[in-house]
């Protein structure tokens, strides 16, 4: 089963630092999934708590999951088998409004519409967004293309 892919086609983390956070999360989870961000870890002064958001967890405390895809067993072949071990660190990105990203469909959670422009993705009690007319949950933001298998989200 493929897992979910991600581009951080212009995302402020990729220029600025402030913008990342290193997180680390108790499950397994694939990139270009979201996750709720906390407290420092113990005496670590850079890695962060990461849960899975709930509805009304605010945007500024929200990470856009997007580690760099090492492979660690030549078994793996592609960016779709990639995954974030439970206990890894992680790299996510802070949204800040008018960033750019891009998912492919294994991001979007169960029951979410059929990707297409205008579509408001959120975020529910769920570590994968939903796409939706109208916003349920915290908005992170409004699908502006469909790039073949990418859906391109800009954050609002």
């Amino acid at each position: 089963m493929a897992k979910a892919m991600v581009r951080t086609d212009n995302m402020a983390g990729t220029t600025l630092g402030k913008d990342l956070v290193s997180l680390r999360y108790s499950a397994d989870i694939e990139n270009g999934c979201v996750l709720a961000f906390g407290d420092y870890e113990g005496t670590h002064r850079e890695v962060r708590v990461a849960t899975a958001p709930g509805a009304s967890t605010p945007l500024n405390k929200l990470a856009l999951v997007a580690s760099e895809e090492v492979m660690k067993r030549l078994s793996k072949d592609g960016l779709g088998d990639f995954i974030n071990e439970a206990g890894s660190i992680i790299r996510g990105y802070k949204f800040t409004p008018g960033d750019i990203f891009s998912v492919t469909k294994e991001a979007l959670a169960a029951g979410s519409a059929t990707p297409a422009v205008g579509l408001t993705a959120c975020i529910q009690s769920s570590t994968k967004m939903t796409l939706a007319v109208t916003a349920v949950g915290t908005t992170i933001g409004v699908v502006t293309q469909i790039e073949n298998e990418w859906i391109v989200i800009e954050v609002r």
